[in-house]
């Protein structure tokens, strides 16, 4: 083994205190920075990266299930503009009855056989989608608290029925308040109902377009996927961008803390592994002098004490961002929560731009401490080292 290598193992090895220190710093420089890093990151465009990753829809089209055929309104997910379009889906208009909060308000329920996938991909947040009549799956910000298990009852309709809540789930673009089988549809939707009375029997169409960045744009939209239709058949419709809006508006309040956060995280992890880092190499003045009288040029001086930081660095930083991920994992989960997005998770870019961050501080800290050092006269830099302190050490 070369003699540079075995000046770096015994430096970890006998110098502990500083070695611990140095890896201690690291853990939590990594640790900091994977969690302030990761908020600047969801900070920035929390609803639109949730948009994309779902598959939001540009459109949702209720309309009067009295008025219009299926047929026709599937036929509209190929007019023009339309780059993709999910339903016809059997909607209802219900007030529900349960013994907690929200009972009583009026919500809309959608029957999807499943999540789906190319157009509004509804991700679960908890539980399981509903397989068979019965079961029920709450968006996550339905006025009915969503715990799983508990009994919901729509007395109002005929014979009363009552359903089970099996999941939770969330929708990017706030398509419905809750979910069921499209099998159960008939037993929400009041006989006779014409998509106005209370029962609030209709279909729903979700539709996706080439461009769809301005209110003009998803204004054309609504032109293309609605022309030639009955006058009437819309009962109601909502832009993304609508939602958006809504989104940013209740998150401002949210983003300035977050971004703080993020941005103190990171600056702290600077000062504190260039200030440890600093006063090791610092405090090793003589050890440098003696390894210059032993033959040693300041190259190898500067490689060594580099190597000594990098090695506590680099284990540091491994815990460092095991100990981030398990920081980040709630906090991020309180943030999804806030913006009213799809659970929020450390991107691994994050990661990697953090470890060569630290990493890279560490290199560099230790090179121009030790180059300092190592330009000293070898006389010069045993007597530093001997030097007394001033005052307590």
């Amino acid at each position: 083994m070369s003699a540079l290598g075995s000046v770096v193992r015994s430096g970890v090895r006998g110098r502990r205190v500083q070695t611990l220190v140095i890896a201690l710093a690291a853990l939590i420089a990594v640790a900091a920075s994977v969690l302030g890093g990761s908020l600047l990151v969801v900070s920035a465009a929390p609803f639109d990266d949730a948009f994309a990753r779902q598959r939001g829809a540009h459109l949702s089209v209720r309309f009067d299930a009295g008025r219009v055929e299926a047929g026709r309104l599937a036929a509209s997910g190929r007019a023009d503009g339309v780059s993709g379009a999910a339903g016809p889906f059997r909607t209802a208009t219900v007030v529900p009855r349960s013994d907690g909060p929200g009972s009583g308000w009026p919500m809309t329920l959608v029957g999807r056989g499943d999540p789906g996938r190319a157009v509004d991909e509804v991700e679960l947040v908890d539980g399981r989608w509903p397989a068979r009549p019965g079961e029920i799956a709450l968006a996550a910000g339905s006025p009915i608290p969503p715990v799983l298990g508990a009994s919901i009852a729509f007395p109002d309709l005929p014979g009363g029925p009552a359903l089970t809540v099996v999941g939770v789930a969330r929708s990017v673009t706030d398509t419905a308040d809750a979910w069921v089988v499209p099998s159960q549809m008939p037993a929400l939707t009041a006989p006779g109902d014409d998509g106005e009375g209370d029962g609030g029997g209709g279909y729903q169409m979700l539709y996706r377009f080439t461009e769809a960045t301005t209110a003009a744009q998803v204004a054309s939209g609504v032109a293309s996927v609605t022309a030639g239709l009955p006058r009437g058949a819309v009962l109601g419709r909502q832009s993304w961008l609508t939602v958006r809006e809504s989104v940013a508006r209740d998150t401002s309040v949210y983003v300035p803390f977050l971004v703080a956060f993020g941005a103190l995280g990171l600056v702290m992890s600077v000062l504190v592994v260039g200030n440890v880092v600093a006063s090791a190499v610092g405090t090793a003045t003589r050890r440098i002098g003696v390894l210059k009288a032993v033959g040693f040029t300041p190259a190898q001086v500067v490689r060594a004490y580099m190597g000594q930081a990098l090695v506590p660095a680099a284990a540091g930083t491994a815990l460092g961002v095991l100990t981030g991920h398990l920081l980040a994992v709630p906090i991020l989960a309180e943030a999804g929560e806030a913006y009213g997005t799809s659970s929020l998770g450390v991107a691994p870019w994050v990661d990697g731009v953090v470890v060569a961050g630290v990493l890279g501080l560490v290199a560099v800290t230790a090179w121009a401490s030790a180059w300092r050092a190592g330009r000293l006269r070898t006389v010069d830099a045993l007597a530093v080292g001997r030097a007394a302190p001033a005052g307590r050490g």
